[in-house]
């Protein structure tokens, strides 16, 4: 048996296990059809996966060279030909899932998952991007990003009761509105400015069937997750960091947050779901550990990834997602 990737006329690749051992090619099991090379290469390992789970086979990349070649190979490889995709295969199948990037600079989705994965300054973004995805980009090019965003309704669905939060924000008179549904997940948020009175605030607690918005200031009860999702002090609950106190960049800052937020409590509810005790930090360390190779094929000559062997941890979370 082996793994064939067939490009349809639409477009689109079918990944397939066939058997040629009756002369013919015959259809083992599907894998299913999808539109990117990258959703390719998915389905491609874990097709090869599942061939060697059923020949009984360990893994078989290095199968044909005996020691010295397998020696003089490894010589060669460098660091770009290893690369990290923990991050994009866990935290960014829930990007894709819940569709928080439609509309956005290519950057937002490496900002909110390098947040994840990696918590810090926005300019961390920069060498994961250059460490593990082989592209460079400048500090200017991240503000500029960040800077762009705007706060938008989430699509994601909302189960009622929506409760609405108000925080407050490094901003003179210009509290944060986050609406958040039953289970947690954040419906939606908005920079609110005090000076246009209590209205705006209002109008967008009613629109979600909300009950008029809590203030949660210094001493109040704040739901463990959000100091985390939103990296707020729980000594003033302010977001941030902020390099500028202007309006852009706390409503890019807050989108990156609420996106974030969005995967977090959507990962959390999987889990639950599986009656799994994993927790978000065994996640991110499990993610920041899951690398693949990259390699030319020497029978197609075309460019091939493999997923090195995961964990016992690795491979549940990765199931869980790509089920």
């Amino acid at each position: 048996m082996f793994v064939r990737r067939k490009i349809n006329k639409s477009g689109s690749v079918s990944i397939t296990v066939v058997d040629k051992s009756r002369g013919r090619y015959d259809v083992v099991r599907s894998f299913g059809t999808v539109k990117t090379a990258a959703e390719a290469d998915l389905l491609e390992n874990k097709a090869r996966e599942w061939v060697r789970e059923q020949e009984g086979d360990p893994e078989t990349l290095f199968d044909q060279m005996d020691e010295d070649q397998l020696r003089a190979y490894a010589a060669t490889l460098q660091e770009g030909r290893i690369e990290l995709a923990g991050p994009e295969l866990l935290f960014g199948e829930l990007f894709d899932r819940l569709k928080l990037g439609q509309g956005c600079s290519p950057l937002f989705r490496h900002l909110v998952i390098c947040r994840l994965s990696d918590p810090g300054t926005k300019l961390r973004v920069i060498n994961y991007l250059n460490r593990y995805l082989g592209e460079t980009v400048s500090p200017e090019d991240v503000f500029s990003a960040v800077d762009g965003l705007y706060l938008t309704e989430m699509t994601i669905s909302a189960s009622k009761p929506v409760t609405a939060d108000l925080f407050p924000t490094p901003m003179a008179r210009t509290p944060f509105c986050l609406l958040r549904d039953a289970e947690g997940r954040p419906v939606a948020g908005r920079l609110m400015d005090r000076s246009k009175g209590e209205k705006p605030v209002q109008r967008l607690a009613r629109k979600y069937g909300a009950t008029e918005p809590v203030c949660i200031r210094k001493g109040s009860k704040v739901p463990p997750e959000l100091p985390v999702a939103f990296r707020m002090s729980k000594k003033d609950l302010s977001f941030r960091p902020f390099r500028r106190l202007k309006k852009g960049r706390v409503e890019g800052h807050l989108c990156v947050c609420m996106a974030a937020y969005a995967i977090q409590v959507e990962l959390e509810r999987l889990l639950r779901s599986a009656g799994s005790d994993i927790s978000l930090p065994q996640v991110r360390e499990a993610a920041r550990k899951l690398f693949r190779l990259n390699y030319i094929s020497p029978y197609t000559r075309r460019p091939k990834s493999v997923l090195l062997q995961m964990t016992p941890l690795q491979k549940s979370l990765f199931d869980l997602l790509h089920a």
